[in-house]
């Protein structure tokens, strides 16, 4: 009887760790694929380890990793691939956005308070934290709105948004490990797509950088 249930075991042991290589084989493939493309600097890591990558896309600097999300213990504790996008173009004073996971995070930061967007149809599990808000009520038109819900909403990420006057960051962090090459590039088209909403117009960043000698 012992021997069957150690036997059914290592069976099951052996088939989860045959498939979590299969899905890491074929992460590494994809984003081969995707890194010579885009001529992105790849590290593959070990035989059994994660890879790496980043680059550069026009005003976005990106960078691709797999990090562990930590739990009360081990068998709580998730390998995560992680999906940073960085546009250095700033937009206004500084705040924080993010899902439900994020939110601890956000409430730790200095100098932001919450901050509530009355926005249809502005998720409930969307949190918003600011510094100054008249500047962000002025910076938050309906469409920077529907650009920044649209970004909170991706599909089977928890995501994390910060901008200040000098660069907007885009975190998203999911299960999924990203293993396809095309897949990860709609993702990454439709993140930039939607960032490229929240930049100021040439009005605006004349306006901003006015009040910012002015208040020198």
């Amino acid at each position: 009887m012992w021997i069957f249930i150690w036997f059914v075991l290592s069976a099951f042991l052996l088939g989860a760790s045959f498939w979590s290589l299969k899905i890491l084989l074929e992460q590494k493939k994809a984003w081969g694929k995707f890194a010579l493309e885009k001529k992105f600097v790849l590290n593959k890591g070990t035989f059994m380890g994660p890879a790496e990558m980043s680059g550069v896309i026009g005003d976005y600097k990106l960078s691709f990793f797999t990090a562990q999300r930590g739990g009360e213990d081990l068998r709580n504790r998730r390998l995560m691939t992680v999906m940073e996008i960085n546009l250095i173009d700033g937009v206004v004073d500084s705040g924080a956005m993010g899902t439900q996971m994020m939110l601890v995070f956000m409430q730790g930061l200095d100098k932001l308070h919450p901050f509530k967007i009355d926005f249809a149809p502005w998720e409930e599990g969307h949190f918003v934290f600011v510094q100054n808000d008249a500047n962000i009520k002025k910076y938050l038109t309906p469409a920077r709105l529907d650009a920044f819900s649209q970004i909170l909403k991706t599909k089977n990420a928890d995501v994390l948004v910060l901008f200040n006057d000098k660069e907007v960051l885009v975190r998203l962090e999911t299960s999924d490990p990203m293993k396809n090459a095309e897949k990860l590039n709609k993702i990454v088209a439709r993140q930039m797509g939607l960032m490229d909403k929240l930049r100021l117009t040439k009005e605006e960043r004349e306006e901003h950088t006015a009040q910012i000698i002015i208040t020198e």
